[in-house]
């Protein structure tokens, strides 16, 4: 009995480590698969990792190209055209059909940019650099071809407010150098209509040139639709002001309008008394206010001082006036309006100079 118990044991233990010996084989088996499903995840992920490495440079070097853009812009002021050419430093990249929205990042929550989107922003983009360049050349001296690239861009950014009131600059520039005063008036009337447009949009540089052209525009009408006029002209200056109160050509402007109405002969005020219930008013001391405050604003307009010193000859302060007078022939003559200044101011101060 001992004998069948020791080998009853003997068949159990076997029994036993056989089975273990399987559950053994079969954990390290499984330990082996799961050791390599592991690797094979780690691998996996080292891979995504690349991909995200590589996938951050490509977006890289893309904004890279785009900052590279060269933009040139081809003027041609006898067919009124204006031409954008992108010359891009090209590379294996850059002539691939793959977009910037087909790019995808694995983290949460990346937001996805559309092709119209980034079409959008580059049109953008270029759009104010050409209006940049386009401000550095008629700060400099207006040249012609400023006026047929606005107006270009005018048809193709109708609303773009940014534009109109450059186009109603550029109109009012192209106008004052015509010697024709019916070729003059339809260079001003066509930047008064562009601006009319879009006038819902609050915007200080629209509204200057507005009234500017506005102004001018009134050359060329009655008596009584220049007074009418002149109160538009007034409305959008101040409108102006209310937005951009530091910009000294809005006060010279409004000096301007103050100084004319407080000139008006007695016939004008008749007639502006039959359009208005109440008549505009003003005066030579509000006007050269507003001249003195464009003055100390840094204006840079000739016109400025020979108004000041026109206002003082009106109020009968010669001193002053021919201070003022004296101030301006001291100044070099460099632009054609410094010498149309310079000559009237020589004229008012042989006339003037021996008042006290």
């Amino acid at each position: 009995m001992h004998n069948n118990l020791i080998a009853a044991a003997i068949g159990v233990t076997v029994g036993v480590i056989s089975a273990a010996s399987i559950f053994i084989y079969r954990k390290i088996l499984a330990n082996q698969q799961y050791s390599t499903t592991i690797s094979d995840l780690d691998a996996a992920n080292k891979r995504i990792d690349e991909l995200q490495t590589e996938l951050e440079a490509l977006r890289l070097q893309l904004r890279q190209q785009k900052k590279k853009r060269k933009i040139s812009r081809k003027f041609n002021s006898n067919d009124s055209t204006f031409t954008v050419d992108n010359d891009t430093d090209v590379d294996i990249f850059s002539t691939t059909d793959i977009g910037d929205d087909e790019f995808y990042d694995c983290s949460d929550g990346e937001s996805v940019i559309s092709d119209s989107d980034l079409r959008i922003s580059e049109e953008l983009n270029q759009l104010d650099i050409i209006l940049k360049e386009i401000d550095e050349q008629i700060n400099n001296q207006f040249d012609v071809k400023a006026y047929y690239a606005l107006q270009t861009l005018v048809k193709s950014h109708p609303d773009n407010v940014e534009v109109i009131w450059r186009f109603a600059r550029a109109s009012y520039h192209y106008a004052e150098a015509q010697t024709d005063k019916n070729v003059k008036r339809l260079f001003i009337f066509e930047g008064v209509q562009q601006c009319e447009r879009v006038l819902e949009n609050q915007n200080a540089n629209l509204y200057k040139w507005y009234a500017i052209l506005i102004g001018l525009h009134g050359d060329y009408l009655s008596v009584a639709d220049k007074i009418k006029n002149g109160v538009v002209f007034k409305k959008y200056v101040e409108m102006a002001l209310e937005i951009q109160p530091d910009d000294f050509e809005l006060h010279y402007l409004l000096g301007r309008f103050k100084y004319e109405i407080a000139n008006l002969s007695w016939i004008e005020k008749k007639i502006a008394a039959t359009l208005f219930t109440k008549i505009p008013s003003s005066s030579i001391e509000e006007a050269l206010e507003c001249f003195e405050t464009a003055a100390r604003l840094g204006s840079t307009n000739p016109y400025t001082q020979l108004y000041i010193s026109k206002c003082y000859i009106v109020l009968k302060e010669y001193t002053h006036a021919n201070d003022s007078l004296k101030e301006i022939l001291e100044k070099p003559i460099v632009t054609i309006d410094d010498e149309k200044v310079h000559t009237e101011a020589n004229k008012l101060f042989n006339k003037y100079s021996g008042y006290n």
